[in-house]
């Protein structure tokens, strides 16, 4: 389901997969072997997910979505433009990219982005936002 998430993201803003977003890890080089931007956006699947053991056909995946940028107020900006995408949606059929099709009853983020690295290591401001997405597969109902 991530990259179902992350195909979501791409068909609705600028960000591109592997370019400058990038689902599951940060690799050391795009695929066409040039430098990861310092501009990206990374999904992760850091968070835990509860289980509700009430309803087999829905589940609440939580992801957490990188910003990171050369300064504070580019990786803020970035973070705050998913949110404003992300939180609050509902009713939504992610794309379908290499499994079922997914319904997002809702997206929610659990609070909103925060600075995670002001900056890292290497100079980088990176924010962070936890989503929760509940999630029904309709194909399990028929």
């Amino acid at each position: 389901m991530i990259k179902e998430f992350a195909q979501h993201i791409e068909n609705f803003t600028a960000w591109v997969i592997d370019e400058d977003l990038f689902v599951g890890h940060l690799p050391l080089r795009r695929k066409d072997g040039s430098d990861i931007p310092a501009r990206t956006m990374l999904i992760l699947e850091n968070t835990a997910s509860p289980v509700d053991g009430q309803q087999p056909d829905r589940i609440d995946k939580e992801f957490q979505v990188w910003n990171r940028a050369k300064t504070f107020f580019a990786a803020r900006n970035d973070a705050y433009e998913i949110y404003a995408l992300l939180h609050g949606d509902a009713g939504r059929e992610l794309p379908v990219v290499d499994g079922p099709v997914y319904l997002a009853m809702v997206i929610d983020a659990v609070a909103s982005p925060a600075p995670i690295a002001s900056p890292d290591d290497k100079g980088l401001y990176i924010f962070s936002t936890n989503y929760v997405l509940r999630i029904e597969n309709p194909e399990e109902e028929e």
